[in-house]
């Protein structure tokens, strides 16, 4: 690389720290005029800067010099304060970074150096690896007899399925078994027996293995898909052979609602990565994957009547709308689902028992739409002046713009039509303070509702989205915020996500709750204190042990009417800096498998250092699907 730069704390406060920048020219070349271009997420106070000028949208960074000459052998130095908590890894230093020769316009790379941190954690979350359990069965089911020997299958083995409800299920279970072990399944006789219990409630399931049969009861379609996964994890293969531990197991779930959330909208992940994914959420029997797919950084759904939102929304680079953001400073990043994909990936998850929950986020992280449909979306009088809190100052919609209710129409009608899902979540998160102020529009239509502050036009426009969702058979989800402004109905559901107190006080409002804290539910936080460890860390560090340990709504009272407004549970993995398979297995596992746990199970048999055996055999089963997992064990070296 002709050029390296290096980023430097040089004080620190709770909230905010000094930063140094020096950029070094190692090349054999004069740049008489030049920018620095770089990749940075946390927000920089933009009349700080010492020796020039600094422009951020988004994470995207652009400082002008004060001095035209880069002499080399020389370097350029500049001073800025950042606007976030102390920085402790070094994954939160610069991403990538460019020389613009104004010149010739040439993009002359940057090798970038580690972040000097002022300090950094002195905590080594690592664990001493346990004795594998015999079976590393997970999530523990509630009831399970574990009884003396194991059954063999043959490389050939018949199932039988005397109900409708498991054929699902048992072509599932075919699929993966050859898959995984090679065992060919047959229908000439009861190897593996499905059969009907009308006994059994949605989602509970039986499971008994005996020297003559293996036989799943269920009386729902998931009950006998979480049977299968459960005869998946139990079968394992020993000295070339393939064995079932007898057991008989009666088991069903704590939680109605276990959802995972995956973030396309920061970065576009394939169909086949999406699939595997869901896959992999059937064995740790999870029911919901929703899934983001706008944002401010990309729009990522076929929408036949505005093709403009993924013409311009689903791209970004240099010579496009949307600027390099998050990674890709010297290429472009796009893609979008068709709604043909779409189609594909709902029936892939409905045959493994999973729906799948579409969001399409309002009023704020709007972006990519607005710079999609700027004479639907754009207001031009509107003089407010605002900072979302990833650095975006156009990122909301207006509810004073007919455009803005035409936009929604159609999308949603759209939406509504493609997901067979009852539920579509609208977002509602983070809307800018300062939004709509500066707006006469915005103003006028307050003064005509006797409104009082602009969360009610937040309000309005969500009202509307719930309304429009009603008239189409759907019921709004939504993040917390969509409650600011008190306009819409309790029938709407809320995803806690700031913290558990968010849950309560919803609860205690009279709206159903899907619990989501991102201290115990984001996965996209680090996972270990060292300052290597990839990942964000807002709501702090997410250990293994954490994740497992999350007891929801442990403060409440077990006899309190307020568990009932609970349906669920939810993690999530965001996507700012995850783009490739493997960081998306490193972040996910194997934090999942612990948080599928504390879904399925109840507390009473939830136990850690039992866990721990269980992730120890357990292994071998994310070994034989190739997940490239966080190894979670101290080594000697």
């Amino acid at each position: 690389m002709s050029y390296q730069v290096q980023l430097a704390v040089i004080y620190e406060e709770p909230e905010q720290s000094l930063v140094s920048l020096t950029l070094h020219n190692v090349s054999e070349f004069t740049p008489s005029r030049w920018w620095l271009q770089f990749i940075f997420e946390r927000n920089i106070k933009l009349d700080s800067i010492t020796h020039g000028k600094i422009k951020q949208v988004g994470s995207f960074c652009t400082i002008t010099p004060d001095t035209d000459n880069l002499a080399i052998n020389n370097q350029y130095y500049c001073e800025f304060i950042v606007n976030s908590p102390p920085v402790r890894f070094y994954a939160h230093g610069i991403k990538e970074a460019v020389v613009v020769d104004l010149d010739t316009n040439q993009k002359l790379p940057v090798a970038i150096e580690p972040m000097m941190l002022a300090k950094v954690h002195e905590i080594d979350a690592c664990l001493t690896p346990p004795e594998a359990s015999c079976t590393g069965l997970i999530p523990h089911p509630n009831k399970i007899e574990y009884r003396e020997g194991e059954i063999i299958l043959t490389d050939k083995v018949n199932i039988s399925i005397q109900t409708s409800m498991a054929e699902k299920a048992a072509t599932w279970l075919e699929q993966e078994i050859n898959t995984m072990f090679g065992i060919q399944i047959g229908k000439s006789k009861s190897d593996i027996l499905f059969a009907l219990n009308s006994s059994l409630e949605e989602g509970y399931y039986n499971l008994e293995v005996e020297a003559e049969c293996i036989k799943l009861e269920a009386n729902s379609i998931n009950g006998f898909t979480h049977a299968s996964a459960t005869l998946l994890q139990l079968t394992k293969s020993l000295d070339g052979k393939f064995v079932v531990p007898k057991v008989k197991i009666a088991d069903h779930p704590r939680f109605t609602y276990r959802g995972l959330m995956l973030d396309c909208a920061r970065h576009f992940h394939s169909v086949s990565t999406i699939k595997r994914l869901i896959n992999q959420l059937a064995y740790y029997k999870f029911n919901h994957f929703h899934w983001h797919l706008t944002d401010d950084e990309g729009w990522r759904v076929e929408i036949d009547a505005f093709p403009q939102l993924t013409q311009i929304g689903a791209k970004r680079g240099r010579q496009y709308d949307l600027e390099p953001q998050l990674s890709h400073l010297t290429s472009n990043h796009e893609g979008y689902y068709s709604k043909a994909q779409i189609r594909e990936i709902i029936a892939y998850a409905a045959d493994r028992s999973i729906v799948v929950i579409p969001e399409i986020d309002i009023p704020g992280h709007c972006r990519a739409a607005i710079k999609s449909l700027p004479h639907l979306l754009t207001d031009g009088e509107d003089a407010s002046c605002y900072l979302s809190v990833q650095n975006y100052h156009d990122n909301t919609l207006s509810p004073a713009l007919d455009g803005t209710y035409l936009f929604i129409d159609k999308v949603l009608e759209e939406i509504a039509e493609l997901f067979p899902s009852p539920w579509i979540h609208m977002g509602g998160d983070e809307v800018p303070s300062g939004v709509w102020k500066n707006s006469q529009a915005c103003q006028t239509l307050m003064k005509v509702n006797h409104y009082q502050t602009t969360d009610e036009l937040q309000g309005h426009i969500l009202r509307y989205a719930e309304n429009k969702l009603k008239s189409l058979g759907k019921r709004m989800l939504g993040w917390e915020e969509v409650k600011n402004g008190n306009k819409v109905s309790p029938n709407t559901v809320i995803f806690a996500w700031t913290n558990e107190n968010a849950a309560i006080n919803s609860a205690e409002q009279g709206f159903n709750v899907i619990l989501q804290p991102a201290q115990y539910t984001y996965f996209d936080l680090v996972q270990d204190y060292t300052p290597n460890e990839p990942g964000s860390d807002w709501a702090g560090v997410l250990t293994l042990e954490k994740a497992y340990r999350y007891q929801p709504l442990e403060q409440i009272s077990a006899q309190s009417n307020m568990h009932q407004k609970v349906l669920g549970l939810q993690c999530a993995l965001w996507c700012e800096n995850t783009i490739e398979q493997a960081k998306i297995d490193y972040m996910l596992f194997p934090r999942l498998t612990a948080f599928a746990e504390v879904c399925w199970t109840d507390s009473s048999m939830r136990n850690w250092q039992d866990y721990l055996s269980r992730l120890k055999q357990h292994q071998q089963l994310m070994g034989k699907q190739n997940i490239q997992y966080r190894y979670p064990w101290k080594t000697n070296t």
